[in-house]
């Protein structure tokens, strides 16, 4: 780290936009994340007041995406503990979003023991981006973009 710059970390992703634009890449993280333990990851840059996401393409062209206009930001799977295996409950949904795109998977709400339904949970987040694990991938969603959301069966 020097006086003027603060080293982050290459993290790829692709970025389906609300237009259906197609954007893969990579974002850059910082070591340590702001407001909790450990390394920043996407969701933190995501949720952050900057309105722009800077994102290398493999051609080191650099792209400024409105994070207003990304739809969903898939990722790997984060590394360590499953939150399944935690012992945190999920809830299994399906988000079908306003390009027509269907998505499923699980999300690992905290919900009080008086709201424990998705409308609550989806009500109730202050995050604009709210992450979805499938089999196998991280899919951080726009909730400004969801057209409809149902319990999974």
């Amino acid at each position: 780290m020097s006086d003027y710059r603060i080293e982050k970390v290459r993290h790829h992703v692709e970025l389906l936009l609300g237009s259906g634009i197609q954007v893969e890449g990579d974002i850059f993280l910082q070591s340590f994340a702001r407001f909790r333990a450990g390394p920043e990851e996407p969701l933190d840059v995501l949720n952050d007041s900057a309105p722009f996401l800077p994102v290398l393409r493999a051609s080191d062209d650099l792209l400024l995406v409105q994070k207003s206009q990304i739809t969903i930001v898939a990722t790997d799977l984060p590394k360590g503990e499953d939150p399944a295996e935690a012992g945190t409950i999920g809830m299994h949904v399906e988000i079908t979003f306003l390009n027509g795109e269907t998505r499923t998977g699980s999300v690992f709400p905290e919900l009080r023991a008086d709201r424990p339904r998705l409308i609550d949970f989806l009500n109730n987040t202050p995050l604009r981006f709210l992450p979805l694990f499938t089999a196998d991938q991280l899919l951080l969603f726009s909730t400004a973009h969801i057209a409809y959301a149902r319990p999974g069966s």
